[in-house]
């Protein structure tokens, strides 16, 4: 990206998350989260729905639940909300680490989505999270 702007070329919200999802799918992680952080926030270049969509998806991949979690809280905030699939993804595996106070402050802000999720996508992130007694 640094390259692009050599030549003038200023790279977009599509580019940036094109670049993260790249070294994401390449197990490049902690360059996806320089991106982020840097490039994105300091070089004019802001975040939007689908790159915390992105970033939500792969950090939870890739065992960083923690700030999944907080990426999902931020952008669920700004009424971003990651797709049905990510959510149940992330609080899957928030149960999964036991961290369940993190889970629900998910779902209560799943709850107040406006437009609303469908009650039956509510109910499924739900029961993820009441399931924390069986594991």
């Amino acid at each position: 990206m640094a390259l692009m702007r050599r030549l003038g070329i200023m790279p977009d919200e599509v580019t940036c998350n094109l670049v993260i999802k790249g070294f994401c799918q390449a197990g490049y992680l902690e360059m996806a989260k320089r991106v982020f952080y840097t490039s994105m926030h300091t070089k004019g270049c802001q975040p939007n729905e689908k790159i915390y969509q992105t970033m939500i998806h792969y950090l939870f991949k890739g065992g960083e639940f923690n700030l999944a979690c907080t990426m999902c809280k931020d952008s669920m905030k700004k009424n971003w909300y990651p797709n049905v699939d990510t959510i149940h993804a992330l609080l899957e595996g928030l149960k999964k680490n036991k961290q369940l106070g993190k889970a629900k402050m998910i779902v209560a802000l799943a709850r107040q989505r406006v437009p609303p999720f469908p009650s039956n996508q509510l109910s499924s992130m739900q029961s993820v999270k009441e399931l924390n007694s069986k594991n």
